[in-house]
């Protein structure tokens, strides 16, 4: 008997920015590595023989939970890649819910249905999937493997193999969240899914109910709306809209890869809205070709933004990383590409 653990990668960019990733390859946020940590205290009495991600950044990231305490190697996969998800990759969830409602109640609701131009079918992503199970199993036969994955294909993974293709009867996956399952050469069983109780409250996905409201954004034409600043000359501005109304502010210096000006709204600033306009500002910044992104602290509003992202002083400014790259040569030694 072969022992699987199924394990989703810790709060990537997506998750905290409201922005649909499937294949896009974004980072883990300091959320998410304090989910990885926990993890690790999870996984230091449970022996792994092998360990399997993804061959995106954020779940190589989280798999250091349980390879690096082990002295494992990590095995990278593009069978246990996230759905590609077409042209809907990293587009604001606000976006999707105002001009693709119908679409995006189909992909959360009824996944076997859903098919978008250039997404994976369900039959492909959970056919490749559960081959890719497969296989790792028929390598290490009678062991003990850990794969790290990505919610939406996991659900359909398990939709598969247990549900009958029913979504509503999957539990819910929260970052880092692990399931087991048992492998005897024919048919798959499970002992739990989608356990999450190694995280404390503070770090689950549900701790800010603001993350419900979703914004989308268009480029700033014509006339500001009321109590919004005005952008610098040279930047290139988005407003941020909230049910269909300006609320927000990203304002960018395309050519030095700046941020000249995030802003909210003061009644909109305990809404869990801000990291949004981050979001924003990362998806076009590192779209135009910018490795990292800087900005003053104080074009930056509300407090505390930076900081709980992880921006670094850099000089008369603060920084934030853009290229996921940067992360693999760490682990370049240790991995099985």
């Amino acid at each position: 008997m072969t022992t699987i653990y199924l394990v989703r990668h810790g709060e990537a960019e997506g998750n905290a920015f409201r922005r649909i990733h499937g294949q896009y390859d974004s980072m883990l946020t300091p959320t998410g590595f304090r989910q990885v940590e926990a993890l690790a205290r999870r996984f230091r009495e449970i022996p792994v023989d092998a360990c399997f991600a993804s061959d995106l950044t954020r779940t190589s990231l989280t798999a250091r939970a349980v390879y690096v305490p082990q002295k494992l190697p990590l095995y990278r996969d593009p069978a246990f890649r996230e759905i590609r998800l077409g042209r809907w990759e990293d587009l604001p969830f606000g976006y999707l819910e105002r001009f693709e409602s119908e679409a995006i109640t189909c992909f959360r609701k009824d996944p076997v249905s859903w098919h978008i131009e250039g997404g994976e079918r369900f039959a492909e992503y959970t056919g490749r999937f559960i081959r890719g199970m497969q296989a790792a199993a028929a390598r290490f036969p009678g062991k003990t493997i850990a794969i790290f994955c990505h919610s939406a294909v996991l659900r359909g993974v398990l939709m598969e193999l247990f549900f009958r293709r029913d979504a509503s009867q999957v539990p819910y996956c929260d970052n880092t969240a692990v399931s087991k399952l048992l492998w005897d050469g024919q048919t798959f069983t499970y002992e739990f899914l989608n356990d999450s109780s190694h995280l404390p409250e503070d770090l689950s996905a549900h701790r800010e109910p603001g993350k419900s409201r979703n914004l989308w954004y268009r480029p700033l034409e014509g006339t500001l709306p009321q109590g919004l600043p005005q952008p610098p000359e040279y930047s290139r501005s988005f407003l941020a809209i909230l049910d269909g109304d300006g609320v927000g502010l990203v304002s960018l210096d395309r050519e030095r890869g700046r941020i000249a000006r995030l802003y909210l709204l003061e009644s909109c600033r305990d809404m869990g809205l801000e990291d949004q306009l981050l979001g924003q500002a990362v998806s076009c910044l590192r779209r135009w070709g910018h490795r990292t992104l800087s900005i003053w602290r104080t074009d930056a509003e509300p407090d505390g933004l930076l900081d709980r992202y992880g921006f670094q002083k850099v000089e008369d400014s603060w920084t934030y990383n853009l290229d996921p790259c940067v992360y693999h040569w760490e682990e370049a030694g240790q991995a099985v590409l």
